[in-house]
């Protein structure tokens, strides 16, 4: 096992010099794609004297450490017999503002790498520049020093001495981490059925550096069996660090509580929880700026003495000590968060610090490593979500709003928003003609995109004079940026929507097939684990996700004895959309008749609110005796908790939950003990038939899935998810009836899990009253 301390050179700088408070006030910001740009137009003008873009790593002993540092250089140029190390930076700045002290980090940057390119091609001494490049102006100003050998050696070390300190805890931590690992025996006395099986190709897929599909039913234990051997592939070496990557909290949680259980046998580990910014922040808004936050104030000054302290004092992050470290220390919770990353092996956060191009761990994922493991849980919604993160929307209700609130003085800028306008009505003029409510495009908004990009600059120009805190104004400006973002990445997986509302109109640029960008970033791994109760069809999640011949795929069948659930299916009442009304008498009768047959809890999923809301109301007229709650849309947290502490007990009475599939209550609760005896599935789950669905179905129709692609597959991946709330345990025992005729269809019934196919057809709700009764007897 390699026992090498790594760094970036960027990353050992930063970490050793930062300074100062977190200010998250404007201060003007080059875009990345400008950027880059900037970085390609300084190297293309020398010619070939220059060398852009070299790679250089240097690996030495240091007081008895294996030291590995790595980095980029922006360019390296050969004038006559001098060889100078360049370092590119971009800036809305005025050049002439700039002086050699304006960042010493830049400096410091292009001093290392001056050093380590001496070294290995034996040079005394070499010229270090730094060529400051305007994105506005095109114009440069170059910074030039000539440095010995001596003098960068004394500057190099100076460095490595201070993360000394760092790079021994490091070292230390990791035998320690890893003696306890090899001491780590699987938590429970056994393996459930196909647990065994399912962490030992976990284990495989790390050091064989491959992905692993698994369809892990409730009850399989997932994630113990995935963590456990993903932590024992890192004590071996296999792994420098585990993402455990959901997309619900309650999720989250469920993984803290694993690791903590593996430390009840002395594992030593460090594990962290990222919360979103908003969650847990302390003060009563988010404004990161030390005017306002105490705990901004001097953050970089303080953190480093601090994390001396917390790291030998904690190695449990999640939200609850992030809050009490926090506090302890006086210290921003979210930015702390951020640097225990860099400090623990298990990193547990949503799908976004990973795959959302605007706010993925630049620190881990913008540097070359390949050690990473990545374990996906409830990877049935990154596809959705993947969508979600790439995709951008603006409207011309926003745009009329920020020109409202401008000063009359900002003339250039309400020039540019109305030429933003005009691009809108003359959409609108086109869909009129066209008597239509919304287009669709298969290119970019080019026209539209290019006077954005100059509304970023005029909106640099006012921020930049502006002394105001304007929300409303930022808000407007990261949308503008974030949008433009996706434009930059636009390809053939993109359509353009514009859209006609009541409001004016919105365009929208969509990722309709998020599989390369989602590819793209599982690359940034050796090995990606993708695991869910509901990965069906599994070739659906092998093309979107990207399986080669040698990934493995593992289904596993349910663990739990067939014989404690009873599976009812109702195929002879329609549920679509212009059905509703007439069948909503009979589905209240099936739901009455499952219910009387038991007293305890029960939940019945809707595909919508507004279905929900009209069987619910109905259900209350026909049958007042039966107590039920009903799922509200934006339910508080503590309105969720209350509604759930519903089912917490046994009942003397029935109780009857009514929820919305691939709603809250529908993924992620876990009602043990009997707490929910029964769920009732009302339709097949089909998302709602609109403009964004019918495009998937069109983009991916090549082999004439496209139907299925849009509307079954999610549909049916929720049904599976909110008959998954039934049985919990080996202990329990319950009744599941889905409600629906196209349950009769070949369609679905492929879709259905081996334990599904023993199922009974009811025709009518008698039959209900008669199967559920004769269950329940079976069951005393």
């Amino acid at each position: 096992m390699e026992n090498k301390i790594k760094v970036s050179v960027r990353n050992l700088v930063e970490f050793i010099m930062r300074q100062g408070n977190i200010d998250n006030r404007y201060v003007g910001s080059v875009k990345a794609i400008e950027g880059i740009k900037g970085h390609q137009k300084v190297q293309k003008s020398y010619g070939e004297n220059y060398q852009a873009e070299v790679s250089i790593k240097h690996s030495f002993k240091y007081d008895n450490l294996d030291m590995q540092i790595e980095g980029r250089i922006d360019g390296i140029l050969k004038e006559n017999q001098t060889i100078i190390i360049d370092e590119i930076k971009t800036t809305t700045k005025d050049l002439l503002l700039i002086n050699e002290d304006t960042n010493p980090l830049h400096w410091a940057q292009a001093k290392c790498y001056g050093y380590i390119y001496s070294i290995q091609n034996n040079l005394e001494e070499i010229d270090i520049q730094i060529t400051y490049y305007n994105i506005d102006s095109k114009t440069t100003r170059i910074l030039r020093k000539k440095y010995t050998l001596k003098d960068l050696e004394a500057f190099f070390f100076s460095l490595i001495d201070e993360y000394k300190y760092w790079a021994q805890r490091e070292r230390d931590w990791i035998e320690r981490r890893n003696n306890s690992i090899n001491m780590l025996k699987f938590p429970f006395g056994n393996y459930r059925p196909g647990q065994r099986e399912l962490a030992v190709r976990v284990y495989k897929s790390i050091t064989d550096s491959k992905k692993c599909f698994a369809g892990a039913p409730t009850g399989t234990g997932k994630t113990i069996s995935t963590l456990f051997p993903a932590i024992k592939a890192m004590g071996e070496g296999e792994t420098s660090k585990i993402f455990y990557l959901t997309a619900k909290t309650i999720t989250r949680e469920v993984a803290q509580n694993t690791i903590s259980l593996m430390r009840k046998q002395d594992l030593n580990i460090k594990a962290v929880t990222i919360t979103a910014k908003e969650k847990i922040c302390k003060m009563d808004e988010v404004n990161c700026n030390p005017d306002y936050c105490p705990y901004a104030k001097g953050y970089y000054d303080r953190i480093n003495d601090s994390l001396k302290e917390i790291l030998e004092k904690y190695n449990n992050y999640g939200r609850e000590s992030i809050e009490k470290i926090s506090e302890e220390y006086k210290l921003c919770p979210f930015e702390l968060t951020l640097d225990l990353t860099l400090f623990s092996d298990v990193i547990i956060c949503d799908y976004n610090y990973v795959f959302d191009p605007k706010v993925y761990l630049k620190r881990f994922f913008d540097v070359k490593n390949t050690d990473y493991t990545f374990l996906i849980d409830e990877a049935h919604n990154l596809v959705d979500r993947a969508r979600e993160m790439y995709s951008s929307t603006i409207t011309q209700e926003k745009f009329n709003e920020i020109k409202k609130s401008l000063n009359k003085k900002e003339k250039k800028l309400i020039k540019l928003i109305k030429e933003v306008d005009k691009y809108f009505k003359d959409k609108e003029k086109t869909m009129k003609m066209l008597e239509e409510t919304y287009l669709v495009e298969s290119q970019a908004p080019v026209d539209l995109c290019d006077i954005l990009n100059d509304i970023l600059k005029s909106m640099d120009e006012y921020l930049s004079r502006s002394n105001e805190d304007n929300e409303k104004i930022m808000d407007f400006y990261f949308d503008i940026h974030s949008f433009l973002s996706i434009y930059n990445i636009y390809d053939t997986s993109y359509t353009t929507i514009f859209t006609q509302g009541f409001s004016g109109m919105s365009i929208k640029m969509y990722c309709v097939n998020p599989s390369t960008v989602i590819q793209e970033k599982m690359r940034k791994s050796k090995s990606t684990i993708i695991f869910s109760a509901t990965l069906i069809p599994i070739d659906y999640f092998k093309d979107m996700y990207g399986a080669s011949k040698e990934d493995f795929i593992v289904n596993l069948r349910s663990p739990f004895n067939i014989e404690n659930r009873l599976l009812l299916i109702g195929d002879n009442v329609a549920t679509t959309y212009t059905k509703r009304n007439e069948t909503s008498d009979e589905i209240v009768n099936y739901i009455a008749n499952c219910v009387k047959s038991k007293k305890g809890n029960y939940m019945v999923f809707f595909p919508s609110y507004k279905y929900m809301d009209l069987v619910f109301e109905k259900m209350k007229d026909c049958y007042p005796e039966i107590n039920s709650s009903i799922q509200e849309s934006n339910m508080s947290e503590n309105a969720k908790e209350e509604f759930l502490s519903m089912f917490e007990e046994e009942k003397k009475e029935t109780h009857v939950g009514f929820c919305v599939l691939g709603g809250h209550f529908s993924e992620g609760i876990d009602l043990t003990n009997d707490k929910l005896i029964g769920v009732i599935i009302v339709g097949v789950g089909m998302p709602q038939i609109g403009i964004d669905r019918d495009i998937i179905k069109e983009h991916l129709n090549d082999d004439g899935k496209g139907f299925d692609y849009a509307y079954v597959y999610p549909g049916m991946i929720k049904i599976l998810q909110a008959a998954g709330r039934c049985i919990r345990t080996d202990q329990d025992k319950g009744v599941i009836l889905l409600l629906d005729n196209r349950y009769s269809q070949i369609r679905y019934q492929r879709l259905f899990p081996y334990e599904w196919h023993s199922n009974i057809r009811v025709r009518k709700t008698e039959d209900v009253k008669y199967q559920c009764e004769k269950f329940w007897s079976d069951k005393n």
